[in-house]
């Protein structure tokens, strides 16, 4: 055979096993918990300001936010005065919406109709989202992304009372495996193209990109003054940060530098929810590259940890029980 076509052939089957070699779904189940608990902290920490933040006379009345939002995209300000005939004012309407999108959270976290609360949830915090545009930032941008997969991926398949009732498999399948290495190479792209990004700026080429982002007004948490007096360590928080991303695709898939690479990048998520309180943001990415890299290196530790408590995770390559 022609070298060549000897060596396209090798890849092609390479390329196959990697898309659809069955593999388990407990990496998606955990990205659909943890997905699940950050979304619900994060509406628990805004029940108190729902009219504020949504309201069509609050910080961003729907006279500003509706000729910013496309026609195509349901929003409060269509939705509400439909909901309005029955009776309800805008203010119950809100907060009604708010109510089905927690309940539709509770129940993803459960698994519980997974695939219909994954939908539920990820059409009304389209609703919110384009209606409340002052809490668009970083958050809710993978938080819809996740929500997505969380609706067209079987993150029901495991860890879930739809596993425990029979109405999913649990088994690996092709459609796992392909699903997960979509999450996989969205984060790979992501993280090279964001750290970049970054590295065009004169801020990090010169090392001070995070003194003058700690510096900021809204991120200043601490007092990171004393950082002017040291300005190498400056430098290696700021180059590394560019390492930790662009390097993710290159080192997070080896098998001897994945785990170092997963924790490098929870440990970057963790010091942003630090230092500039962005808590959520840093829970949300955190999560995807633990369900995406993290599960399946970590289960084994995981597991010893928990050994005094059987049945809180399973054991490494052990299927779960279908009741």
């Amino acid at each position: 055979m022609n070298p060549l076509r000897a060596w396209l052939s090798h890849a092609g089957r390479r390329v196959t096993a990697f898309v659809s070699a069955p593999v388990s779904p407990q990496p998606l189940g955990v990205l659909r918990i943890g997905v699940a608990l950050v979304l619900l902290l994060q509406a628990w920490s805004l029940a108190d300001h729902l009219t504020l933040l949504f309201g069509d006379r609050g910080l961003a009345p729907w006279s500003l936010s509706e000729p910013m939002a496309s026609r195509w995209i349901p929003r409060l300000g269509t939705v509400v005065p439909v909901l309005q005939q029955w009776g309800l004012s805008a203010r119950a309407c809100i907060a009604g919406l708010a109510a089905v999108y927690a309940l539709g959270l509770v129940g993803l976290l459960l698994g519980w109709r997974t695939r219909v609360c994954a939908v539920g949830v990820w059409v009304l915090h389209t609703i919110l989202v384009s209606s409340g545009t002052l809490l668009v930032y970083g958050l809710e941008t993978f938080a819809h992304i996740s929500l997505f997969y969380c609706a067209i991926m079987p993150v029901g398949a495991a860890f879930s009372l739809d596993r425990r009732a029979g109405r999913v498999s649990g088994e690996p399948s092709p459609h796992i495996t392909l699903s997960l290495r979509v999450l996989q190479v969205h984060l790979c792209l992501m993280y090279f193209m964001t750290g970049f990004e970054k590295a065009l700026g004169e801020p990090w080429q010169q090392g001070d990109a995070l003194w003058r982002i700690l510096m900021q007004p809204q991120y200043s948490r601490y007092d990171f003054a004393w950082l002017a007096s040291v300005p190498w360590l400056t430098k290696v928080l700021s180059w590394g940060t560019l390492v930790v991303e662009m390097g993710y695709p290159f080192f997070v898939w080896s098998r001897r530098t994945g785990a170092f690479w997963v924790l490098l990048t929870l440990g970057l998520h963790a010091g942003i929810a630090m230092f500039m309180g962005l808590w959520m943001f840093g829970g949300i990415m955190g999560v995807l590259t633990f369900a995406a890299f993290g599960w399946e290196r970590f289960k084994p530790l995981l597991s010893r940890l928990v050994s005094s408590r059987p049945g809180l995770l399973p054991s490494p390559g052990a299927p779960e029980r279908v009741g």
